[in-house]
């Protein structure tokens, strides 16, 4: 057993949806194992300043997504209560609260933001207000500038409303509040999200560990080029003391890219066992968000067509999204593919379920595959990178198909609900049994052994940044 290093631990994410779905879940199951089984607590940071604290804190409630030592803390829910250091308000601030009435948005009875945006409904500044309506931060994105732009500003005020601090920059105020929590005490910082990967990058401190979890595929849904969005972080991969991968083909790939660099590592999500039904399995379930990427329209079309051939075969679908009207005008109404909505226990059919779905356009790790596979669903998968080819033995524990061939994805599911139980039920104990090898210990012990590394490679920098700053010195002196 390799214990969790001493340190703090933080985990920077841009922010928790009120129907959050794989990234977060993943790394709030990761700090609830790092509570449980490794015995340190974590602070879970956000910087989103459109949560809704009310509605996010009833949704981690109900998903029980927190443990005892893991808890949610939100940038700008801590300046409502919190002093930080920072410039000293100048006249060029561009200081200007809005008044009452200005695009008010209330959370739990009580005037929370004040929002001011353009004609085009672009963000022009928010107030964010404590609960007795006084002012503690005021966010200005469009400051004019000697040279005729605009720049960010963020001022801090008092309890009465006084300007107290400023940062040019929504970037230094990142910087400054992790400064604030960590104290210069040695910390560990997981970066889950690309917003904040962007940041973290340039986050560069004696006392903190850096390290970018990388959740989704880096790749177009062709494969063959770098996706947009990870551009910027992924030309910077060797400022991170560490970047993890949830798939040990996705971190091949990434390496051919950008080098042998040392510190790509691969540890999985941790799978909790799942207990065996109590009666014979059903039908076939899909749990996703409804939008393009999931691509659930597929998934519709095939169990529509296998119901021809298997009477009674039905798919239930949980999830919400921008595309479910158009997914249940797709359905009709006969019941063969049935729409539940997000439901945050939705996790408990694939102990029912025959099979579970997965269409995607991409994926990383693809958690539900697993969690399928713990509960002995068999998952039938179109065939992208990375989860899907890495966690399912074609024919032997589920199937993979050829992304978009929706011909194939109904054939499997004849396949799958035409084969003798014999078989069926020697294929689900050989995916719980893969399912296993993601023991919550085993996983515990892998971040331990990543984190340590990544300690070791901070502290060497950390001697190359003193080496540089002294040749610095001495030029300057020459």
């Amino acid at each position: 057993m390799t214990e969790l290093p001493t340190g703090r631990h933080f985990v920077l994410t841009w922010g928790i949806p009120r129907e959050y779905g794989g990234l977060t879940a993943a790394l709030l199951q990761r700090s609830r194992l790092f509570d449980r089984i490794g015995g340190v607590p974590v602070d879970v940071l956000t910087c989103d300043d459109r949560a809704d604290p009310v509605a996010i804190d009833a949704e981690l409630s109900a998903r029980t997504a927190l443990s005892p030592r893991v808890r949610v803390r939100n940038l700008w829910e801590w300046l409502r209560e919190n002093d930080l250091r920072g410039r000293v308000v100048g006249p060029s601030a561009g200081f200007s609260p809005l008044p009452a009435g200005c695009g008010e948005e209330v959370s739990g009875g009580a005037v929370h933001r004040r929002i001011r945006a353009d004609a085009r409904g672009a963000i022009q500044q928010i107030d964010h207000l404590r609960a007795d309506g006084t002012l503690a931060a005021s966010d200005r994105r469009d400051v004019p500038t000697a040279d005729g732009h605009v720049r960010r500003v963020i001022v801090t005020c008092d309890e009465e409303g006084r300007p107290r601090a400023a940062w040019r920059g929504v970037r230094t105020l990142y910087a400054a509040w992790l400064d604030r929590l960590t104290g210069g005490e040695t910390s560990f910082l997981l970066v889950d999200s690309k917003a904040m990967a962007r940041f973290a990058a340039g986050y560069r401190r004696r006392h903190v560990v850096v390290v970018h979890v990388v959740h989704g595929s880096h790749l177009t849904d062709d494969g063959t080029a770098l996706r947009p969005s990870r551009a910027e972080v992924f030309a910077r991969l060797g400022a991170f003391d560490a970047v993890v991968f949830c798939t040990a083909r996705q971190a091949r790939d990434v390496r051919r890219r950008v080098g042998p660099l040392p510190l790509l590592a691969v540890v999985p999500h941790p799978v909790a066992p799942v207990a065996a039904p109590g009666s014979a399995r059903c039908g076939a379930v899909m749990i996703a968000r409804l939008e393009g990427i999931k691509r659930v329209e597929d998934a519709v079309r095939a169990v529509q067509d296998a119901a021809v051939r298997v009477p009674g075969l039905t798919l239930d679908v949980y999830g919400d999204g921008p595309q479910r009207g158009a997914l249940e005008a797709l359905a009709g109404e006969d019941g063969t593919v049935r729409f539940h909505g997000f439901d945050p226990s939705a996790r408990a059919a694939l102990a029912s379920a025959s099979v579970l779905l997965l269409t995607s356009r991409s994926e990383a790790f693809s958690l539900v595959v697993a969690e399928a596979m713990a509960a002995g669903c068999l998952p039938i998968a179109y065939d992208v990178p990375y989860g899907p080819r890495e966690l399912i033995r074609d024919g032997r524990t589920g199937w993979l198909v050829a992304p978009g061939d929706v011909a194939a994805l109904s054939e499997a599911l004849v396949r799958a609900t035409s084969t003798d139980e014999r078989v069926l039920a020697r294929m689900r104990r050989d995916a719980v049994n893969r399912a296993r090898t993601l023991d919550e210990r085993a996983v515990r012990d892998r971040w331990a052994a990543v984190l340590r590394r990544a300690a070791r490679r901070h502290a060497a920098r950390r001697q190359t940044w003193r080496f540089r700053e002294m040749v610095r010195r001495r030029l300057r002196i020459g």
